[in-house]
């Protein structure tokens, strides 16, 4: 079986291309993942869960979940299929990387998606964030001669700059004695520090389509004095509202959706599927105090309302790490062995990604 090296994980993070980087983390996601589970552990771990939250970061990153937000909102239906598929294939050349000559062209434009091209460069440098320290962990811990030795390259102290959550999860996912419930508290404990690492860029991508009436002028009159440029942000103010919600709404979406093997899971709404018999009642007091920090009192609704609010996501998460816990098919492979051909080549494969 193949298997993902910390030298590899260093080779990935380094890609410069953020569309092609994270194909390339999503494949060594699932790759991480099949390789934990041969360790013994019973259940889904963390990099299953890792693998599809990184495919789904890649249709942000690639801006194809904005374009079917967009045709969507036109209507839909098949008379929009040539502009959807035109779409895609100028989004897989790289309308919305800086690093590619489409995409510098698309910059000089200040089009009034540039939230959407902020929103995916926020999402790509925190899908490289979390792979380049997590997923170097995970490769390092199944490189690592012994516990003590791994657990020793570990900071000490709370995210986000402390490892202390991950040396505990890491410490469980060692023990031949961990049930499911020990790899569950393992996979949170994870979540936790990797949702806290990742507030700052979420935040930011949620906020892209922010903007003042002064930068608007900026944008529209880069030459002008600031007097001019203001006015005519002012002008433009009622066009802008209209497209920054529009923007926002595509944002929003974006973030807001996971795609599993056979689902699509809308993260706003009620995670209503049933837990595992070994998972209904938590005996573990470690795993319930953890859980207990974010179910509220009351009627539970697991959908987040407001994604960047921790709290909301790390709720959330609890049902789906919990639920989805005995999910086999989690396990699957995200891409084709043609497109992961195409993607270890450096070339974006066609199909569905």
């Amino acid at each position: 079986m193949a298997t993902v090296s910390p030298a590899d994980v260093q080779r990935i993070a380094a890609i410069e291309s953020p569309v092609l980087r994270n194909l390339e983390i999503t494949h060594a996601y699932s790759l991480l993942a099949a390789a934990v589970a041969e360790r013994g552990s019973s259940g889904a771990n963390w990099c299953v869960f890792a693998t599809w939250a990184s495919r789904q970061a890649g249709a942000t990153i690639r801006g194809e979940d904005a374009l079917d937000v967009l045709t969507d909102r036109l209507g839909g239906g098949s008379l929009l299929h040539p502009l959807r598929t035109f779409g895609r294939w100028l989004l897989r050349r790289g309308l919305l990387n800086r690093g590619s000559r489409l995409g510098r062209l698309m910059g000089r434009l200040h089009t009034p998606f540039d939230a959407v091209e902020l929103a995916s460069d926020a999402v790509a440098r925190g899908n490289r964030k979390v792979f380049e320290e997590i997923g170097y962990e995970f490769a390092r811990w199944l490189a690592a001669a012994d516990l003590d030795t791994f657990l020793s390259g570990l900071r000490a102290g709370d995210p986000p700059d402390g490892q202390r959550l991950l040396r505990s999860a890491f410490t469980r996912y060692s023990d031949p004695a961990s049930g499911p419930q020990e790899l569950l508290l393992a996979n949170l404990e994870i979540g936790l520090h990797e949702q806290t690492r990742l507030q700052p860029e979420i935040c930011e991508a949620l906020d892209a389509a922010t903007i003042t009436a002064e930068e608007l002028g900026r944008r529209l009159c880069p030459n002008r004095r600031p007097r001019v440029q203001k006015a005519a942000g002012l002008l433009a103010a009622p066009v802008q509202g209209w497209l920054a919600e529009l923007s926002r709404e595509i944002i929003t979406h974006s973030l807001m959706v996971l795609s599993v093997p056979g689902r699509i899971l809308l993260l706003g709404a009620n995670l209503d599927d049933p837990f595992p018999e070994v998972l209904r009642v938590l005996s573990d007091e470690e795993l319930a105090a953890l859980v207990a920090m974010f179910e509220p009192s009351g009627v539970d609704h697991s959908g987040a309302t407001d994604w960047s609010d921790l709290h909301q996501r790390m709720h959330y998460i609890v049902h789906l790490f919990r639920a989805f816990h005995e999910d086999r098919v989690l396990f699957d492979a995200p891409f084709t062995p043609v497109q992961v051909k195409a993607i270890l080549a450096g070339v974006i494969p066609d199909g569905d990604l």
